[in-house]
């Protein structure tokens, strides 16, 4: 008998589980950098004043550091409405210096001074753009010809196929292949 009362009782804390799930109120993003190990051995005073809070998701050189830290910011709309912004940190290799303009790190001789880096900032709202990605794609891929040069070059012989008859006796419409 008690085995017929426990069952059911166990099949609705089952049931009811998933709409149990918990949800954190607040994640604490991390607040200390997230370098390697060896990031003191590039550079022995970092200082950790960089804030992602209020920007847009993107790279973001600290200008703190000289340049030689950058940091990627990932702001977070929760669907309960909370706002939260991540932050991780990265260290340039020794001898080069995170380019704000280019997104990647460079020797200090090929990239932009470091100060005039908040200048480049705004280049992260084009993350996801489609005229970016149009642009850099029209700049790689080459741009194909016209269709009237495309049917001077690749005209089609007059041969009956076999599905304008099958439509025409269907009485759809027999594709026109002719040049006009």
């Amino acid at each position: 008998m008690k085995t017929v009362l426990v069952l059911p009782v166990f099949f609705c804390l089952v049931n009811s589980a998933p709409k149990l799930r918990l949800t954190p109120q607040f994640i604490a993003p991390p607040s200390l950098l997230t370098l390697p190990s060896n990031a003191t051995s590039i550079r022995t005073d970092i200082s950790d004043s960089f804030h992602c809070e209020g920007r847009d998701y993107g790279y973001y050189a600290d200008v703190e550091n000289d340049c030689q830290l950058f940091h990627v910011c990932l702001p977070v709309t929760y669907s309960d409405g909370r706002n939260q912004t991540f932050r991780w940190s990265f260290i340039c290799p020794e001898e080069t210096v995170f380019n704000q303009e280019m997104f990647t790190c460079t020797r200090a001789d090929e990239a932009i001074d470091c100060a005039e880096s908040p200048r480049f900032y705004e280049l992260n709202r084009n993350f996801g753009s489609e005229e970016i990605i149009g642009e850099v794609i029209d700049s790689v891929v080459p741009s194909t010809p016209e269709p009237h040069y495309l049917e001077e070059a690749t005209a089609l012989p007059d041969v009956p196929q076999g599905l304008g008859r099958n439509l025409s006796k269907r009485g759809g419409n027999k594709p026109d292949l002719k040049k006009q």
